[in-house]
């Protein structure tokens, strides 16, 4: 009990797990889904989320399919290309967002593995996360996501709400000029919805299926991003356990049986990097695929000019793409940094007074440490801060064959 003169120290919380994921869930939950199995989840609460997920992703299909059959008659007809190409930007980011839904849904089994075995390995004891670092990974991820979700929310709802902002400031207080009614997205339905109030209605659903597709998309980046961090503090911690480590100091068994725990820890990290690989190869590889189209058609809107709306929008749009791209590369960055680190710091760790069957096994471990864990877009694509320029110039080619089919 502390005295009268004593300061009670503060009490010191668990960092838990799930302080690395509640971006992620809270996102997944705004669109009615659970990315892995929670327990302890009630029957009436799975039920409404249910009912809930079921109806957005109809509503979002719905409109993707009215922004599709715009697309194609606008092109068949030969009228309307520049609107039909800013279209196929949204269009890309629907469907990819509609594809990484659909892929962490069918993975949910394995996204649960991959988090049971993650808690199994995260430290709980205070001297355990100070070693860990876990308070500086927590906080270094919380920054970058509230940041990215943060830009996203306001880059695209300023989007979708542009023509209702236009109206009330134009129209409505200064009364500049009568207001044409557009909506976010370019589509087509069967009747005149211009001139009724099912334009209301269509506005509220164009406005519910593009939060819809971004809290899908935000959700399953900041879910990989997590995971990822994850895997980074346990490389860094095990990095640090072998630099700390002096061979020689005790008996050659007791030094063998420290690398061969570490041998064990380190491919139970490699393992869960496959893991992760296997769940997040199809949705990295749609990002990238999209993000190519999507900056080279709005390159293509920005060169040939257009009224000051849309070239607004579309710089918001553009700019969204890019920080998602930058995101993801960051982190697939440092995993590789991390993971890299474990042959430097074998090298580095005294092991000179060691015994030799010690000084032998340090051989293979770096061996396989210079086979670096990554993340990978399946097998087409390994990602790191290269991929950048890799996606740049793939877009620049795309945006010169349509520079070329425009100007025919």
């Amino acid at each position: 009990m502390a005295g009268p003169g004593n300061i009670p120290s503060e009490k010191w919380e668990a960092i838990k797990l799930e302080r690395f994921l509640r971006y992620a869930n809270t996102f997944y939950l705004s669109i009615g889904m659970e990315a892995y199995d929670h327990q302890g989840r009630g029957k009436m609460r799975a039920l409404f989320l249910r009912c809930l997920f079921i109806a957005l992703i109809l509503n979002l299909n719905a409109v993707l399919l009215s922004e599709l059959i715009y697309v194609f008659l606008a092109i068949g007809s030969g009228t309307n290309f520049l609107e039909a190409t800013m279209s196929l930007s949204f269009i890309g980011f629907v469907i990819v967002g509609d594809l990484k839904v659909w892929h962490i849904w069918r993975k949910r089994d394995q996204i649960t593995q991959v988090v049971r075995q993650m808690e199994q390995l995260h430290p709980r004891e205070k001297h355990q996360q100070e070693a860990f670092e876990v308070a500086k990974h927590l906080s270094g991820y919380s920054r970058y996501s509230i940041f990215y979700f943060g830009m996203h929310l306001v880059l695209i709802w300023t989007y979708n709400l542009y023509w209702a902002i236009h109206y009330l400031v134009y129209d409505f207080w200064l009364g500049i000029r009568q207001f044409v009614r557009m909506l976010p997205y370019y589509c087509w339905v069967p009747w005149d919805w211009s001139t009724n109030s099912s334009y209301y209605l269509m506005y509220v659903s164009q406005n519910v299926a593009a939060q819809t597709c971004l809290s899908g998309q935000l959700a399953a980046d900041m879910l990989m991003c997590a995971l990822v961090t994850l895997l980074v503090m346990h490389f860094s911690r095990l990095g640090r356990r072998i630099e700390e480590h002096v061979a020689g100091l005790v008996s050659p068994q007791q030094d063998l049986a420290f690398l061969r725990a570490a041998v064990v820890y380190h491919q139970r990290l490699l393992q869960l990097c496959h893991n992760i690989n296997e769940i997040f190869g199809v949705s990295l590889l749609s990002n990238f695929v999209s993000s190519a189209f999507i900056i080279c058609f709005v390159g293509f809107q920005m060169t040939i000019g257009g009224n000051i709306d849309n070239l607004v929008m579309l710089v918001l749009f553009l700019f969204c793409a890019m920080v998602q791209v930058f995101m993801i590369t960051t982190y697939a960055q440092r995993l590789l940094d991390a993971s890299q680190h474990i042959g430097e710091a074998v090298y580095n760790h005294d092991w000179f007074q060691a015994d030799l069957r010690y000084r032998k096994m340090l051989i293979i471990i770096v061996k396989r440490s210079q086979r670096a864990s990554r993340l990978r877009a399946t097998i087409f694509l390994n990602v790191s801060l290269v991929t950048v320029s890799d996606l740049l110039q793939l877009s620049y080619k795309f945006f010169a064959l349509l520079r070329t089919m425009y100007g025919k």
